[in-house]
Formats: C-alpha cells, sequence, structure tokens
C-alpha cells in the first residue's frame, strides 16, 4: 500500500509527539526511502525533529541544510526550535549561532527562551559579539525591545570581555527604557572601564553613580583603587585609600591585597611587609594574594631563604595556598630529582589541613616515601580526600598536582589525573588545562592540543589569554609565525584583545629573523589596539633598531619607553651595551649613559655607564654628545637629571666639561 507523502508525513509527526522517535526512524527509512518516496516539507521536518529527539544532532542539522537549505522545503518552526535545543543542551552556543544565523532570514518565529538561552550561552562562553547579533536579529524578526534579563547578560558579558564603550551603550539602552540600574551594574562598568586603563571614564561613571543617589561601598573603592594600580599612578589609589576612613569605609583583605601589590610593583618590599603585618590589629586575616607578590619579589631580589620563611609562616597561620602560589614556587625552586613533586605533596598537606580540616598524620606516610611512584600515590591519596570533603579544593590540588606532573614531563600520568578528577566529580581549572596544552606543545603534540581545547570548549571553558600566549609562544619557538598570527587572527576576531606578552613573542620571533619591517607593522598595532608596551616590547624592538642599522629609530623608542615611566633593567642596559658598535647607534649610547648615570642605587650601573662611554669615546666626541643631552634635559625643564650627568663626566674619567658644557 502506497502511503504517499502527505500521510507518511504526518505518521512520521505523529509518532515523534507520542515520544516514539526511533520507529519514526524506522518507518522513514522501511515505508519512505525503500520505496522511494520523494520527501515533502512535512516529512523533512518531522524527520529532523526525530533526530535531534535520538541525539543524531549532525544528522539532523545535514538534513536540514540538504533539503530546507535548498529552499525545496518549508521551514518548520518546530524543527528550528529542536535543532536549537539540541545545540543548547551539548552547550555548543557557537554552532547554535550558526545555525540560527542560517535560519534568521527564513522568517522562522522562534520562542523567546530560544534568543534569551542563546545569548546567555555565547556571553558565558566570551562570544558577546555573536550575542549582540542575536539580539539585533531577535530585535527585527519579533519587533519586540529586548528584556532586562538578555540587556543586564549582554552588559556583564560586554564588561567581562573587557567592551567598555559597548557595555555603556547598554548601561544607556536600559536606562532609556527605565529599567533600574544598580550599583553592582555601575560597579562592573568602573571595573571594566579600569581594566582597559581609561580610568577618566570609570571616574566619570563613578560621579554619575553619585548623583543618581548611591554611595561608594568597599567594592566601588576597591574597583578604583585597582584601576589606579593598573596604571602606575600609586599616589592617586593611596588618596583613595586614605578617603575610604573619611567614607566610613573599612579596608578589606582585597583591599591590602591591590596595596601590598603596588608596594612590591614599585619595588618597595618593606612597605608590603609592613602593610601586611597591619593587618592583624584591623582584624583582619591575610589571605594568599597577599602573601604571593611579597614571595615573587623576594625571589626578584634572590632572597630565596626568606620565601620559604613567609611560605612556612603562612601554612602555619592556617592559609590555604593556590595553584598561582604553588607555580610561583615550582618555577623559582632550586631544581632536583622530584622537587615538583615534593613541592605538590606539601601544598596539598596544607589544603587538607587549612582548607578541609583534615589530619595528615592519618592519611600519609611522610617516612615511607622513598621513590617517586610512593610520592605520586601519596599525593593521589590526600587528592582523593581532598576532593571527597570539598569539590572546590579538589579542583585547586587537582591542578597543582597535574601542574607538576607535567612540569616532570609525565603527560600520561597527568591527564590519567585529569580524568580521575572528572570521575570523583571536579570541575578541572582553566589553569590545570593551560599546564596540559603547554606540556603537549613540549613533546611536540600539536595536534592533541586542538583536541583537548575542543574537550575543554565542551565543557564551557574557554581559553584565556595564558592559553593563548602558550600557544603563540610555542610556536614562535617552532618559528612557525603563520600559526602564531593565526592566533592572533583567531583572537581580534572572538573581541579578545591580546596582551603584550603575546605581542612580545611574535615580535621576538620577528626581530630574530631580521623581519624588521613586520616587526615594527606588529609594534604599531599593537599600539594602535590600545595596549601599552613593557619592558621587553621596547628593549626587542630598541636591539632590532640598533643591529640593523636604525639608529635614530632605536634611540626614538627608548626616548619613548622612559617618556612613559618604563625604567630598563640592568639586563636591558647591558643589552644595550653590547649593541653601540658603530656611530649609527652613538647617539641611542649616549642617552642610555644619561639614563643608567641618573639612576638610583641601581646595581652594575656605575660600571655599565663607565664601559659605554669609553665605548662611545673611541668611535667620537663623548663630551660633545654629553654636552647635547646636558641642553636637552635643560630644555626639558629636567635641571636635576641635568646637573645629575654634568657631575657624572668629570667623576667618572670618562669626558672633562668644557666651556660649552658649562655654557649649557
Amino acid at each position: 500500500m502506497d502511503l504517499g507523502p502527505g500521510i507518511s508525513g504526518e505518521l512520521i509527526r505523529k509518532l515523534v509527539d507520542l515520544g516514539h522517535p526511533l520507529s519514526a526512524h524506522e518507518f522513514y527509512h522501511d515505508l519512505v526511502v525503500a520505496r522511494g518516496i520523494e520527501p515533502d516539507s512535512n516529512i523533512v521536518n518531522s524527520l529532523v525533529i526525530c533526530l535531534a529527539k535520538l541525539g543524531k544532532l549532525d544528522d539532523a542539522v545535514k538534513l536540514f541544510d540538504r533539503h530546507i537549505g535548498s529552499g525545496d522545503c518549508v521551514v518548520s518552526n518546530a524543527a528550528c526550535s529542536t535543532i536549537l535545543k539540541g545545540f543548547y543542551e551539548q552547550d555548543k552556543f557557537v554552532e547554535a549561532f550558526d545555525y540560527f544565523v542560517r535560519i534568521s532570514d527564513a522568517n522562522v518565529k522562534l520562542g523567546m527562551w530560544a534568543y534569551n538561552v542563546l545569548i546567555d550561552g555565547l556571553c558565558q562562553q566570551g562570544y558577546v559579539g555573536e550575542a549582540i547579533e542575536v539580539l539585533d536579529i531577535m530585535c527585527r524578526i519579533t519587533g519586540l525591545p529586548p528584556t532586562l534579563h538578555m540587556l543586564k547578560t549582554l552588559f556583564y558579558g560586554l564588561c567581562k570581555r573587557g567592551w567598555s564603550i559597548e557595555a555603556e551603550w547598554i548601561f544607556e539602552e536600559m536606562e532609556a527604557q527605565g529599567f533600574f540600574v544598580d550599583k553592582v551594574m555601575y560597579t562592573s562598568l568602573m571595573n571594566a572601564y579600569g581594566k582597559d586603563k581609561k580610568m577618566k571614564m570609570a571616574l566619570r561613571v563613578y560621579f554619575r553613580m553619585l548623583k543618581n543617589g548611591y554611595d561608594p561601598d568597599i567594592c566601588t573603592c576597591n574597583t578604583l583603587i585597582y584601576g589606579f594600580s593598573k596604571m602606575g599612578l600609586f599616589d592617586k589609589a593611596w588618596v583613595l585609600y586614605n578617603l575610604m576612613n573619611d567614607l566610613g569605609i573599612q579596608p578589606n583583605e582585597v583591599t591590602y591585597s591591590i596595596m601590598i601589590h603596588n608596594y612590591c610593583k614599585k619595588g618597595k618590599l618593606d612597605c608590603a611587609m609592613s602593610l601586611l603585618n597591619s593587618m592583624a590589629p584591623c582584624n583582619l586575616t591575610p589571605c594568599v594574594h597577599c602573601y604571593t607578590p611579597i614571595m615573587v619579589t623576594l625571589y626578584k631580589l634572590n632572597r630565596c631563604l626568606e620565601v620559604d620563611e613567609w611560605c612556612e609562616r603562612m601554612l602555619e597561620s592556617g592559609i590555604v595556598p593556590d595553584h598561582v602560589l604553588f607555580f610561583v614556587l615550582m618555577k623559582n625552586k632550586p631544581k632536583g630529582l622530584g622537587f615538583e613533586l615534593q613541592l605538590c605533596l606539601l601544598m596539598l598537606q596544607a589544603i587538607a589541613k587549612n582548607g578541609c580540616g583534615l589530619d595528615c598524620s592519618s592519611l600519609t606516610n611522610s617516612d615511607k616515601i622513598n621513590s617517586t611512584l610512593a610520592l605520586e600515590q601519596e599525593i593521589e591519596l590526600l587528592l582523593r580526600e581532598i576532593a571527597r570533603s570539598d569539590l572546590n579544593l579538589g579542583n585547586v590540588a587537582g591542578g597543582i598536582y597535574v601542574s607538576a606532573l607535567c612540569e616532570g614531563g609525565k603527560t600520561e600520568s597527568a591527564l590519567d589525573c585529569l580524568e580521575n578528577m572528572v570521575n570523583a566529580g571536579c570541575v578541572p581549572l582553566l589553569f590545570t588545562f593551560n599546564s596540559l596544552i603547554k606540556r603537549l606543545f613540549q613533546d611536540g603534540l600539536s595536534e592533541d592540543v586542538k583536541s583537548l581545547i575542543e574537550i575543554m570548549q565542551n565543557w564551557g571553558i574557554s581559553p584565556n589569554l595564558e592559553t593563548y600566549l602558550i600557544m603563540v609562544n610555542e610556536y614562535c619557538k617552532q618559528e612557525d609565525l603563520a600559526l602564531a598570527f593565526g592566533i592572533l587572527e583567531q583572537m581580534e576576531e572572538m573581541g579578545l584583545k591580546p596582551n603584550v606578552a603575546i605581542y612580545d613573542c611574535i615580535i621576538a620571533c620577528l626581530s630574530q629573523q631580521r623581519r624588521i619591517s613586520e616587526a615594527e607593522t606588529l609594534f604599531c598595532r599593537m599600539l594602535e589596539n590600545g595596549v601599552d608596551p613593557d619592558e621587553v616590547a621596547y628593549m626587542t624592538m630598541i636591539n632590532a633598531y640598533a643591529r640593523n642599522g636604525k639608529g635614530v629609530k632605536a634611540l626614538h623608542l627608548f626616548e619613548m619607553m622612559i617618556k612613559n615611566a618604563i625604567q630598563p633593567s640592568s639586563y636591558s642596559y647591558t643589552a644595550l651595551v653590547a649593541e653601540v658598535t658603530s656611530k649609527l647607534t652613538t647617539l641611542l649610547g649616549l642617552v642610555v649613559f644619561a639614563e643608567i648615570s641618573l639612576v638610583p642605587s641601581k646595581d652594575g650601573n656605575k660600571r655599565l655607564s663607565i664601559k659605554l662611554m669609553q665605548k662611545i669615546k673611541e668611535q667620537t666626541d663623548a663630551r660633545g654628545g654629553s654636552t647635547s643631552i646636558i641642553g636637552a634635559h635643560g630644555r626639558a625643564g629636567e635641571i636635576d637629571r641635568a646637573i645629575g650627568l654634568f657631575n657624572r663626566m668629570d667623576a667618572d674619567g670618562c669626558s672633562t666639561p668644557d666651556r660649552c658644557t658649562y655654557n649649557t
């Protein structure tokens, strides 16, 4: 009996509606395909729903593209909604967006839930540009204004991505529609501007908040202090810190953590330590984030024994260590056989004791650990107990163990640990994935990296700047600049601004290959994108210019670096001294000499300045060059610097001031 397309379509639809998709699928193959019946719109739409409900989402999309996408069939709202729902259930929001765009011109009337869930998912995974496009399409198709939930989701997604201008547009749109804008939203917008080093804009939002009747709280103050600190405006951060007392706002652990980090960044370690010690009288307990910058600074000053003392003090005071502290200690401690596993055991014991309240003496047999295998078994036992007690701490402990295994080159064990974490109910940290990605690159397993990133994204974890930095750095080590630039383009397409470290890697690789013009173009592109160069970026370009006979450009860049308050380290000065080998870089050498001479209490600066001036003297009139720089300082109103250089000329024995120098 030939049922025909119409009856066949109705039967398939009815079977699907009654919850029998498997029977509907069998009916389609046995009575439609086998008999050569050409499926119509009704059959195709019903079968799309059937396949989606059977979990065969890829087959459903292929069928949709083959028949409905060709224009031969009329699209069904139910079929489109079912495919979207399938993507949503698998957290495949990027794929859902691609599908959504394809059906947007077909006048499909989706329910508001479809738009809401898609915008939520895209924002959560960082695809805010795509989320804005969904909002625009929704307004065009439905003629309805966006809901409060949509606007707030977009707003927070944009703030998180650093799209501060777009976030403020959403902010103003909410106010225009009469929606309530709370203090949390004001603070989030200030934070977005602060992260982008746009503190004038952040302050404008702050005063707007005050005008609308909101009083600042501790979160507001911490946000502004962090923003000023990020720009290096520590004086303004301190003014705000002192203003908190006048406002009756008590600084909390976050405030102290920010200020301690500021002191360490400025090299004022004693002030940072004093500030940490002052927390106890204020009934505040320092967190791990207060101790970490102090230990980092101690390592930079080569005061390694003090690091051990501070670490011991921290753990004994009941503070729970985290993966960041572990990474700092692992990268700076003297390397030895199994040192990373021993450090891992110490951290996990502290997490178990201070975070979970577990008795480590009953869990471990430290006296019997006499091999790497025994050490790993002890760590895995602790890890299981921590995860059983607290899943969040289990995530941290698991990340530490995976990082330790990766550092020791135990890739398979690290992957096994990841699997065990997931089986125990843990959600691995992004730090955990980053450790594995770096290890896989080092093992030459680039294809496995792609698979791991797919797994990570399927779990709703998006790569961050550190992930992309690892990838770019490894591609540059392989001198595969095409892939490195590919990552850069991918980030920009996603609306994720590359940081200065990512640009540093590619610029350095271009410089090593003597592709100076391309390095210069990328440096300018970095500036245009609002990314401030650091010492590494400046010195990479300066050395590249100097090595390739572009002394004038090197000088200009060096002056720009000093003007932007970036003080070169002794290492950078030493590198510059090595480049002063021709008259093309003599002027640069003189400027470097001036800077070295005027930097107080820098170890080795005097030796470097003498060496540099002696080298310059062999090639040119050092006295004339020094006089020129003294004049430049004088014209700029930098009298102290001019006098300082004048005093150094005769003291260092490199050149003696003459009448012209005195007149200048």
